[in-house]
């Protein structure tokens, strides 16, 4: 098991029945830790807002948002990129045995994409959610895949190819007869 690079664990037997408001503050050696992990030329702010908050009977539902400044290299050429993260996430957890119980949630596991509904429940284990994890997590999916530095293009490269010269050409003039 790998070890993680943010941790804070939270408790959800404490929580009660009035949500609560958590602030997550990642420390230099944190930071660190998450620049190496994703490969960033430096991390220089990493911090979150939580609305942690009882969900029906037995689940907990989580609202944040995750915020960041950060500097990634450009994939094109290699100038460091820096930008702003703010990040809007909504998290539900139930305790594993709910899911396992409830069929709807079995027949989701199915795994049926569909991108305008929210996520089905995360299983919550022991009673604990680790708000480090789900940080990282939430800031692999808001982070840039392919950053780019203002102005930078491809150059070179092959020229298009003239799709008359193609064997599919001949196909077409057939097709249009």
């Amino acid at each position: 098991m790998t070890e993680l690079s943010l941790t804070r664990s939270f408790d959800v037997s404490h929580l009660g029945n009035v949500p609560q408001n958590q602030h997550v503050v990642a420390g230099a050696a944190e930071r660190l830790a998450i620049q190496r992990e994703f490969d960033l030329l430096d991390l220089t702010s990493f911090a979150a807002d939580l609305v942690v908050a009882p969900w029906g009977q037995h689940g907990v539902k989580i609202d944040g948002r995750l915020r960041a400044d950060l500097v990634q290299a450009c994939v094109i050429t290699l100038q460091p990129v820096p930008s702003h993260m703010d990040h809007r996430f909504s998290l539900s957890f139930l305790p594993a045995d709910a899911i396992a119980a409830d069929p709807k949630t079995v027949a989701e596991a199915e795994v049926i994409v569909v991108y305008d509904e929210e996520d089905p429940p995360e299983p919550l284990e022991d009673n604990t959610i680790d708000f480090g994890a789900i940080l990282t997590e939430q800031f692999a999916l808001a982070l840039d895949p392919y950053p780019r530095a203002p102005g930078a293009t491809l150059s070179g490269g092959e020229e298009p190819v003239d799709n008359a010269d193609s064997p599919f050409a001949a196909l077409s003039k057939l097709r249009d007869k």
